[in-house]
C-alpha cells in the first residue's frame, strides 16, 4: 500500500545519497585494530603472569588453560570489539573522537609493563586444551580476516540505525566510504590466502595445473564458484522479496557482491591454469605476470571511463539499451541480442566493477608473493617477521 511504500523510500533514501568521509578519518578507524591488539597483548600477559604461579600451584593444568583462555576472550573483547564498536558510532566526534581514543589506548598500553612474552608465538595461539595451533600463514593475515568479518558486520547491522554515521555509508559516486571499505578487503585477503596457500614454502605450486585442458579449467571453476553464485541468487531473492532497501549504483538492479566474487575466482583459476602452458615455468616465476595483467586491464579501463563516456554510462545511464548505449556497446549484441543488453545495461555497475576486482586481486597475490613468501622457511623467524613488516610497510605508504 502507499504506507509502506513511502516507508520503503525513506529508508532508501536514509542509507543512500552519501558522498563518504575523508582518507585520514578511515586510516584512524583501521589504526584501531593494531592499537588494540597491542593493548590486549599487554593486558593479557601482564594478567598471565602475576596470575601464572598461584594458578600452576592451586589448580590442575586442565583448569588452568581453561581459565587463561576464558580471560583471554574477555581482554580480547574489551581491548578490540569495543573500540571497533565505538569508531563506528556517532558518540566520538569526527577526528577528534577516534584520535582520543586511540591515544587512549596506546598510552594506557605503555603504562602496563611489558613482560618480554607479549609479542611472541602469536602466530600459534593455545586452545582451552593447552594444544598449540600451527599454520603456514602469519598471525596478522587471520587477524586481519577477523577483524574486517567484525567490522563488517558491526556496520551493515548498525547501517539502518540514526547511531551509525551517515559519512559512513557508502558511497554514490565519489568520495571515501568506509563500507566500501569491506568489499575490497575481502578480496584482498582472498588474494593473500591464495597467494600463502599455493605457495606455502616460497616456491610456485600451480605447475600440478599444466596439464590441464582448458574444458577441465572451466569445470574446475564452476565447481568453486557453485556456492557463490547460489549466495547470489538467494541474496538476490531475499532482497526482491523482502523488498530491502537497494542501492541499485552500487552493482545494479540484480547483481551482488556474491556475482562479483563468483566471476573473480572463476577468472582467477583460468589464469593460474593458463599461465604456465601458455608461457612456461621460467617466465612465471621469475616475472610479476599477476601484478603486469591488473596493470594491463586498469589502464585501458580507466581510459574507458575517463575518456570513453564509461564514467557518464555507469553513473547516469539508462536502465534499458537506448541510443546512448550503442555508441559503447557493439552494434550486433544490440541489436541481435536485446535482451542481453538490457541484463548488461541494467546491471553495468556490478558487471564491469570485475574489472576493478580482478585487477585488486591480481595485485594482492602479487603483494603477497612480494613481501610475505621470503620469509616462509626461515630459520630466524624473528628477523624475517621484521623483514615482512617493513616490506608490508614500504608498500602500504607507496600505495597510500
Amino acid at each position: 500500500d502507499r504506507t509502506t511504500t513511502r516507508k520503503y523510500h525513506e529508508k532508501e533514501e536514509f542509507v543512500s545519497g552519501h558522498s563518504g568521509t575523508t582518507a585520514h578519518e578511515i586510516l584512524l578507524l583501521c589504526l584501531v585494530i593494531p592499537v588494540g591488539l597491542r593493548l590486549y597483548h599487554r593486558v593479557h600477559s601482564y594478567l598471565g603472569r602475576r596470575r601464572r604461579h598461584r594458578i600452576a600451584h592451586d589448580i590442575h593444568g586442565g583448569e588452568k588453560n581453561r581459565i587463561l583462555w576464558d580471560d583471554a576472550i574477555v581482554i580480547e573483547f574489551l581491548a578490540m570489539m569495543v573500540p571497533m564498536l565505538l569508531v563506528q558510532t556517532s558518540l566520538l566526534p569526527y577526528l577528534a573522537g577516534p584520535s582520543a581514543l586511540l591515544a587512549g589506548m596506546f598510552v594506557l598500553a605503555s603504562m602496563i609493563p611489558a613482560t618480554g612474552d607479549d609479542t611472541r608465538n602469536v602466530a600459534t595461539p593455545k586452545s582451552p586444551r593447552g594444544e598449540t595451533r600451527r599454520s603456514h600463514r602469519p598471525a596478522f593475515l587471520s587477524i586481519h580476516r577477523s577483524c574486517v568479518y567484525v567490522l563488517t558486520t558491526i556496520a551493515i547491522l548498525a547501517v539502518d540505525f540514526p547511531i551509525f554515521p551517515r559519512r559512513f555509508c557508502k558511497t554514490e559516486v565519489g568520495g571515501y566510504g568506509w563500507m566500501d571499505l569491506g568489499a575490497a578487503s575481502f578480496v584482498v585477503i582472498a588474494g593473500w590466502s591464495s597467494a600463502l596457500t599455493t605457495s606455502a614454502n616460497g616456491a610456485y605450486d600451480n605447475r600440478r595445473v599444466v596439464s590441464n585442458s582448458i574444458g577441465l579449467l572451466v569445470r574446475k571453476a564452476m565447481k568453486k564458484c557453485a556456492p557463490l553464485l547460489l549466495l547470489g541468487f538467494v541474496r538476490l531473492a531475499t532482497n526482491k522479496g523482502l523488498e530491502y532497501q537497494e542501492h541499485v549504483s552500487e552493482y545494479g538492479v540484480h547483481w551482488n557482491f556474491f556475482f562479483t566474487l563468483c566471476c573473480v575466482e572463476g577468472f582467477m583459476l583460468v589464469w593460474k591454469g593458463l599461465k604456465y602452458p601458455l608461457l612456461g615455468h621460467r617466465v612465471v616465476a621469475n616475472f610479476p605476470l599477476d601484478g603486469i595483467l591488473a596493470f594491463a586491464m586498469m589502464v585501458p579501463y580507466q581510459i574507458f571511463l575517463s575518456g570513453g563516456g564509461g564514467q557518464e554510462f555507469v553513473e547516469n545511464g539508462d536502465r534499458m539499451c537506448s541510443e546512448s548505449t550503442i555508441a559503447l556497446l557493439p552494434g550486433w549484441v544490440v541489436l541481435n541480442f536485446p535482451s542481453l543488453c538490457n541484463v548488461f545495461v541494467a546491471n553495468r555497475e556490478g558487471i564491469l566493477g570485475v574489472v576493478g576486482y580482478s585487477a585488486l586481486r591480481l595485485s594482492s597475490e602479487e603483494i603477497a608473493r612480494a613481501c610475505i613468501l621470503p620469509t616462509q622457511g626461515a630459520s630466524d623467524q624473528i628477523k624475517h617477521e621484521q623483514s615482512t613488516q617493513r616490506r608490508l610497510f614500504v608498500t602500504s605508504s607507496l600505495l597510500w
